[in-house]
């Protein structure tokens, strides 16, 4: 059986997924364009799962994480609104709560980081 190293690992993982997250785009951008036209042959979905499978693979194999944290931050604040956007436009359902489960859902993305980030 191969044994590879962490950096090779780590390589491997990447490749897979980031090209995992660009067809998943791409056929989903193809097939929100003309519809039927990727999901009559195949799911989308499955790239989604290769995603969410190298992408643990990759964080697994990271040893230390050292990279941009300033694109974290503008991550986390783009994600934060897109987050508090979707739930406002589609919390009919929280009724009075739906101003309070909006910032719950700003707020989300930098408690994950904080989570995650500090052990």
């Amino acid at each position: 059986m191969i044994h590879f190293n962490p950096q090779e690992q780590a390589a491997v993982a990447r490749t897979g997924f980031i090209v995992s997250l660009t067809s998943y785009s791409l056929f989903w951008l193809c097939d929100i364009l003309r519809p039927g036209f990727v999901a009559r042959f195949f799911s989308v979905h499955l790239f989604l799962l290769g995603v969410i499978l190298f992408g643990i693979w990759w964080g697994a194999t990271v040893e230390e994480y050292t990279d941009l944290p300033r694109v974290q931050h503008i991550f986390l604040f783009l994600s934060g609104i897109f987050a508090a956007a979707i739930t406002w436009n589609l919390g009919d359902v929280f009724g009075g709560w739906r101003f309070l489960v909006s910032v719950v859902a700003l707020v989300a993305p930098v408690l994950v980081l904080r989570l995650v980030k500090y052990k």
